[in-house]
């Protein structure tokens, strides 16, 4: 596999995204890979993810999400990486498009008299959209945990693109 996840599967998996060039989503995906899930993943478990995806169970579980035992023997289900990326892809699209927010969800603007969607609206959307790709994205580090997928590697903190981080300084 060259990628993850498909631009087909991108359309179906998260959110509606509309008709958006195959091009502008193959960069997104890149994007996200690269951005997000490599870095919670680690290079190791990536690659492999990327060869052998399919052909190996615990990798495909993984992919598409599934149903699991942790440890503490409790039954645990997650939505995979494929929908996590999905939706990284989609806060891409949302930063980067012309649209207009409707009650049926973001619509591309097409018409000299429609009005854009504000910059507060496309960020609220976008933050929202990287808490939910946060929180997929959290359940499939917890599966690989579970599986020992993520070897003897020091962990690091992935922060999700949009977010601020507070540190208290001083006393």
């Amino acid at each position: 596999m060259e990628h993850i996840i498909t631009p087909s599967e991108v359309v179906s998996l998260g959110r509606p995204i509309g008709k958006v060039d195959e091009n502008k989503l193959l960069a997104y995906i890149t994007e996200a890979e690269q951005m997000n899930i490599k870095p919670a993943l680690g290079d190791a478990l990536f690659l492999k993810i990327l060869n052998e995806g399919e052909e190996n169970d615990v990798y495909r579980v993984l992919l598409n999400g599934g149903t699991y035992t942790d440890a503490g023997n409790n039954t645990r289900s997650f939505m995979g990486l494929k929908v996590t990326l999905s939706y990284y892809v989609y806060a891409q699209n949302v930063m980067t498009g012309d649209f207009v927010s409707t009650r049926f969800g973001m619509r591309t603007k097409d018409g000299d008299y429609s009005q854009g969607i504000s910059s507060k609206e496309r960020s609220d959307c976008y933050n929202n959209t990287l808490e939910v790709a946060q929180h997929y994205l959290n359940e499939c580090i917890a599966f690989c945990k579970a599986k020992n997928l993520l070897g003897n590697r020091t962990s690091r903190r992935v922060y999700s693109t949009g977010g601020c981080i507070i540190r208290k300084i001083g006393n």
